[in-house]
């Protein structure tokens, strides 16, 4: 029997961690300097977190998890990982629709572009 390659992780999952995170750090009423700050992380790798841009490596997330005084099922919540039933049939994660967070990631990719053109990136 061969080894799979783990399956990349979607965009909706991204996505949904970001929303999570977003809401722990919201809860916790600092900004996203401060999270980086608390977590000794960088500003722009948090709000491509928060974006859906990205996931964290497992060092990182257990950091961001302590600095939001979360536990890190918060930080996954609504994130299920389904196995493979078959070898021709991969896994992958499941992510339930949530136009909500949809609008959300939509209206914060937008102020960050905007923020970027002034910038004159």
């Amino acid at each position: 029997m061969s080894r799979r390659q783990p399956s990349p992780p979607t965009e909706e999952l991204r996505k949904r961690f970001g929303h999570n995170l977003r809401a722990c750090r919201k809860r916790l009423g600092i900004s996203q300097e401060g999270l980086s700050s608390r977590a000794e992380a960088h500003p722009k790798m948090i709000s491509g977190l928060e974006l859906g841009a990205r996931l964290p490596r497992i060092d990182t997330f257990i950091r961001l998890a302590g600095a939001l005084e979360a536990t890190p099922s918060e930080l996954t919540a609504g994130i299920l990982w389904v196995p493979a039933e078959e070898v021709v049939s991969p896994g992958g994660f499941e992510v339930p629709d949530d136009p909500a967070l949809a609008a959300e990631v939509a209206a914060l990719r937008e102020r960050d572009s905007r923020r970027w053109r002034r910038a004159g990136g």
